[in-house]
């Protein structure tokens, strides 16, 4: 149980609300509804529900490194140059918030692979506590996100390549590259670590005994420190990845590569907090600040819906340290538009699913990206794909799930046949796009029919051609754009009216500064230069993905990105301190009035068996109502109102008519 806020002392004017106070009211301590745009209205809607309610959430900092540098640097050092600088950030900007927490005994988790706090339980008081600090930027709701199930395919030959080995040709690489020095992860259900398949290819395992330490993570607790698979999703795509038995099943595209794994979803399902942990994880899983021991490439065969980003930055810490981030797409196909995220962030690898014959599958989700531009990036087997399953087992499924390893183990696999573009994220997705085998689609997705399309993407995968147009390994002759968005700072917020300014910077190696940056607003353009600026109206407030890239001659691309709100500074701050007391047939209420330009209050109410519904509107500058609803238990709250607009909740009141 958190620990109740305890009142400080504070000076207040009227209608005006300092930051931080608390105050004591009627007996109790409440924090002020200083600043509840900060607050997601999914995390409101958890927290003002019941009296009682409490939820688990992220409470996200605005400030961030410049990760630039470490696009100069070879492999080796870019990783602890990212970690450092990261962890640097999040100490500082954290410490005051990691104080106050502390403080009052409530647990939480403080992230440094973005400036992020997760509270694994929090009440209404505490968060707006939170928002009302001027270094929290946001708080968001936590989010459970649904692993696809695999559809069940007829059962395949168990002997020779399969299929789907060689439609991508991994099988005509295999006499040069195998995969070996290349280590790649997946963020999963777990795997079966003593599979046939894969035990060989654990970097946990020594070929005599097994340590788990800095190979295997489980922030689910579902498995704890030896690795397990509670759903099997994970042990198929790692499969996919790396797996062979030596004895037939040549499952695997890499089979020569090694890997570890984290545990980021149950059985069916994975909690943001838990990805979070993982996306951590891969960039250090030895503990040792990121100077060795990443992956080189990670596999996620989950997302959700699509022009979501609050795993964007995640996946463009991973591209700073050199970790290939490799998505599914969605299977929410047929229909356009339907690319789910993270696979639709431009920073994303993202796979759709085909047959046997290369035919895209009716599940495969299409783009284009909500966020912009081309989704997916290439289609790979999904259909039909045979692979390792817990208990020693082999089975074949179908999902975008399946197809995204593919292009995991085609990335594990060039880069072990042409070292030269290992952690070149950019150069890398250039080559493999471009020696894919285009497909036109009749699709007409985006507006575009050609390739690539937003059916197929560039076309279908190929690594052995990827590997000959790489030239033997020939080290890239160009590095890609660096692009860093300086203003304003990412998970700001801004009163819709007011002109908000953008700036970014764009160089390279090879070419010195681009003036020419392009930018875009929820994936819809927004100008092309160094500075844009927007105006937003008050029906834009909301959350917008800002996104800012630019291309050098040799059309090599690089983007970065940020999240900001808009805000309507109109809407009245919420009521607070709310108490019903009961006398005979009728409650009272009494509450607080933080608003200095309401029209008036709504009182609402519900029972168990009626959901939230108006009791009583009173007007401006009232601050108590009677209600007599009938006997039963009623749980109460207090809106304030502005036209047609209401406040956020106040915290609710509970009351009992006998």
């Amino acid at each position: 149980m958190l620990k109740s806020l305890s009142p400080t002392r504070c000076h207040l004017s009227l209608h005006v609300i300092l930051p931080v106070c608390l105050v004591a009211i009627l007996g109790g301590s409440f924090q002020l509804p200083a600043a509840d745009y900060k607050i997601s209205p999914q995390l409101m809607k958890q927290l003002t529900e019941d009296e009682n309610a409490a939820a688990p959430f992220f409470v996200v900092f605005g400030e961030r490194p410049s990760l630039a540098p470490a696009y100069r640097m070879n492999y080796q050092s870019r990783g602890a140059f990212v970690v450092r600088a990261l962890q640097q950030i999040a100490a500082r900007s954290q410490a005051g918030v990691r104080a106050f927490l502390n403080s009052r005994n409530v647990r939480f988790t403080p992230f440094w692979v973005e400036n992020k706090i997760y509270v694994s339980s929090g009440s209404l008081e505490l968060a707006r506590a939170l928002a009302a600090r001027p270094d929290v930027a946001a708080l968001i709701h936590e989010e459970i996100f649904r692993l696809p199930d695999p559809q069940a395919a007829p059962a395949a030959a168990t002997s020779g390549v399969p299929w789907n080995i060689s439609q991508i040709h991994a099988d005509q690489v295999w006499p040069t590259a195998r995969g070996a020095g290349i280590v790649v992860a997946n963020i999963d259900t777990g795997v079966q670590y003593n599979h046939p398949a894969l035990v060989n290819q654990y970097r946990g395992y020594n070929g005599s005994s097994f340590d788990h330490t800095g190979n295997w993570s489980d922030p689910t607790g579902l498995c704890g420190s030896t690795p397990c698979d509670t759903g099997g999703h994970g042990t198929h795509t790692m499969g996919t990845m790396v797996g062979d038995d030596g004895n037939g099943n040549q499952i695997g595209v890499a089979p020569a590569a090694r890997w570890i794994a984290c545990k980021g979803c149950a059985s069916s399902s994975c909690s943001s907090s838990a990805l979070a942990s993982c996306a951590q994880w891969v960039m250090d899983p030895l503990g040792n600040n990121g100077a060795s021991g990443r992956p080189h490439v990670v596999n996620n065969s989950w997302g959700g819906s699509g022009g979501s980003t609050w795993y964007q930055g995640y996946v463009r810490n991973w591209v700073a340290a050199g970790i290939f981030p490799a998505f599914s797409i969605g299977n929410s196909g047929p229909t356009c538009g339907t690319a789910g995220s993270p696979g639709d962030y431009p920073e994303s690898f993202a796979s759709g699913a085909v047959s046997s014959t290369g035919v895209i599958a009716s599940f495969s989700s299409r783009g284009p990206s909500k966020l912009g531009g081309i989704k997916p990036d290439v289609a790979a087997p999904g259909v039909g794909v045979r692979s390792s399953v817990p208990t020693d087992a082999y089975a074949s499924y179908s999902g975008t799930s399946m197809a995204s390893p593919h292009s995991a183990g085609a990335v594990a696999l060039f880069w072990s046949a042409a070292p030269g573009y290992l952690g070149k994220i950019s150069n890398t997705e250039q080559i493999i796009l471009n020696s894919a085998s285009p497909v036109a689609s009749s699709e007409n997705c985006g507006g575009i029919s050609g390739s690539p399309n937003n059916t197929y993407g560039y076309g279908l995968l190929d690594v052995y051609q990827a590997v000959l147009d790489a030239g033997a390994g020939a080290p890239p002759a160009n590095t890609p754009p660096v692009v860093d968005i300086v203003n304003p700072d990412s998970n700001s917020s801004h009163p819709c009216g007011v002109t908000v300014t953008f700036t970014a910077t764009a160089a390279d190696n090879e070419e010195g500064s681009i003036s020419s940056i392009s930018w875009t607003d929820n994936g819809q353009p927004m100008g092309s230069a160094s500075t844009v600026t927007k105006t937003y109206s008050c029906s834009q407030a909301g959350s917008h993905a800002i996104a800012a890239s630019a291309k050098d001659s040799k059309d090599l691309s690089g983007s970065d990105s940020i999240t900001i709100t808009i805000y309507d500074g109109s809407i009245p701050a919420a009521p607070s301190s709310l108490k019903a007391s009961v006398s005979g047939a009728v409650v009272t209420l009494t509450w607080s009035d933080n608003s200095t330009n309401e029209d008036g209050f709504r009182v609402e109410y519900k029972s168990k068996t009626l959901g939230w519904s108006p009791a009583v509107t009173v007007g401006t500058d009232v601050k108590t109502a009677t209600h007599s609803p009938g006997k039963g238990n009623y749980s109460y709250r207090v809106l304030a109102l502005k036209g047609d607009q209401a406040s956020a909740p106040s915290n609710v009141a509970n009351a009992r008519v006998k």
